[in-house]
Order: structure tokens, then sequence, then C-alpha cells
């Protein structure tokens, strides 16, 4: 029975990581967007984004990811009010700090 309920805790354990995993390229995708934006379509984007961002650090308990999230933010809202090349050098930026965060996560599942 033990055996049974250990099981079933991995099974959700990988489908959450499976799903954090996803949730985190997505973000790459709306990074994208953002750069692309202006004005209130870029306020409203970045919230969804930072919104997004600070909701994995609740599912990712594994690891700490609280630093690397504030950086995130922080980014995403100087991009909601970028434009042009400075834009795509930090839509950039962000988006290797999200890659970097998914190596995390999955070097922390490896484990």
């Amino acid at each position: 029975m033990a055996e049974v309920i250990e099981e079933e805790k991995k099974e959700e354990s990988v489908k959450k990581s499976s799903g954090v995993q996803e949730r985190i390229g997505k973000l790459g995708d709306e990074v994208d967007d953002l750069a692309k934006k202006t004005g209130d379509e870029a306020s409203k984007l970045a919230k969804s984004i930072n919104g997004e961002i600070k909701s994995l650090t609740k599912d990712i308990k594994s690891i700490d990811v609280k630093d690397e999230v504030k950086g995130i933010t922080g980014k995403v809202e100087k991009l909601a009010d970028s434009t042009g090349d400075s834009a795509k050098k930090l839509a950039s930026d962000i988006k290797g700090d999200i890659k970097s965060l998914r190596d995390r996560v999955l070097k922390k599942k490896e484990k």
C-alpha cells in the first residue's frame, strides 16, 4: 500500500514538473510578443507575464528561485516601457533568464 502511495506521489511530481516546464516555455513566446507591444497592451501583457512567473515560484518549491524571479519580473516591467532595439535586447536577456530558470528546474528534477 505504501508503495502505491509513493508511486502516485512520483507521478504527480512528474506531471507538475512537466506542466511547469511547459509554462516556462510559453513565457519566451509571450516575452517576444511583449517586445512588439506598446502602451496599455504592453502593460497588460507585462502584468500577465509577471503574474505567471510569480505563480511558478509557488509551484517550484523544491528550489529557491526568488532571486531569479525578481530579476526577470523587473526586466519584464522595463520591457513594457521599451521600444526598438533596446526592447529586442531586453527581450533576449529575459528569454535567457527564463531558459536558465528552466534549466535549474530540469536539473533539480533529475536529482
